[in-house]
């Protein structure tokens, strides 16, 4: 009886011992967890803010021209997670301008509201396997020059969202590569009478596009010389659900070259070919023909503030 009880007690305190020595290991893990989630060096918000401004005046200029001013302002703020194993990143893009041409009214320069949100898993040093989303709209409506009644576009008319499932490629912090064989690509057109119209490829009277295929996103950020700061990213998708038709191509820079500590002259351009975007085709006498998908493109350059944080 005495030597039962014996072996229960030694059998009871090696249990003991384990189940205090688990809970340790499981305590010490999950503290290690805890602090590499929770580690200040895991994360990083960083982002810039851009006002520009650019100005002409003449005043009995015998050669002609017109008195303009120019507005853009640019708020890029980035949060970054990275603990070697997981990643997260939002990176969001609002930019507004306003130009003002002698006496006519006010007109809208740039618009844009972008946002990029993407996590991966490391599968190995400079490969993760990652999910990535994008949101691609503007702010404000925009009319025709020739017709101020004719609206063109609109908040959410269009929206652009990408939904991938990808392998990203980054063998330094300024340079990303993903490549993706499954993207889905919608595109909204929440105004009645654009939709109405089957602008930007809806069908008339739908909401929303959807198409799906391979697709590709390059990013790259990083000081190229002295002073001279590049924000580029690059984006390339095919549509496989009607068949192989044209590709859709974005590329977007930011090109920053500081004065000082708080001036800097910037430079912006976007580029931009979507089968579905069509413009008006016009004749010699300015009607209307037909429509065309062509590469679109835009650029802005000004002198002004500039912070970093």
């Amino acid at each position: 009886m005495f030597s039962c009880k014996l072996l229960h007690c030694r059998y009871g305190m090696r249990a003991g011992i384990s189940g205090i020595l688990l809970l340790m290991l499981l305590n010490n893990s999950l503290a290690q967890v805890d602090s590499t989630i929770l580690a200040p060096k895991s994360w990083k918000f960083d982002g810039t803010f851009v006002f520009n401004i650019n100005q002409s005046s003449f005043t009995n200029w015998i050669a002609g021209g017109e008195n303009q001013v120019g507005l853009t302002t640019i708020v890029k703020p980035v949060l970054l997670f990275d603990n070697n194993r997981w990643s997260w990143s939002v990176n969001a893009d609002f930019r507004y301008g306003l130009q003002k041409l002698s006496s006519d009214k006010a007109r809208k320069s740039d618009d844009v509201i972008r946002l990029e949100l993407k996590a991966g898993r490391r599968i190995s040093e400079n490969w993760k396997f990652s999910v990535l989303y994008l949101f691609n709209s503007q702010l404000s409506p925009s009319y025709d020059i020739d017709n101020s009644n004719r609206l063109l576009s609109a908040f959410m008319a269009p929206a652009y969202t990408n939904l991938s499932l990808g392998f990203d490629y980054s063998p330094d912090s300024h340079l990303s590569i993903y490549l993706t064989p499954s993207n889905l690509r919608s595109t909204y057109v929440l105004n009645d009478s654009l939709s109405h119209a089957g602008e930007f490829g809806v069908t008339p009277g739908k909401p929303v596009l959807v198409k799906f295929g391979p697709s590709s996103y390059i990013t790259y950020k990083n000081e190229v010389l002295k002073n001279i700061f590049v924000d580029t990213k690059l984006g390339f998708f095919q549509n496989i659900l009607d068949g192989l038709g044209d590709p859709v191509i974005n590329w977007d820079a930011v090109i920053t070259m500081k004065i000082n500590k708080y001036m800097s002259t910037s430079f912006t351009f976007t580029l931009m070919y979507d089968p579905d975007s069509m413009i008006d085709i016009k004749d010699d006498f300015g009607n209307v023909t037909g429509k065309a998908a062509k590469v679109q493109f835009k650029q802005t350059l000004g002198v002004g503030l500039n912070l970093n944080w």
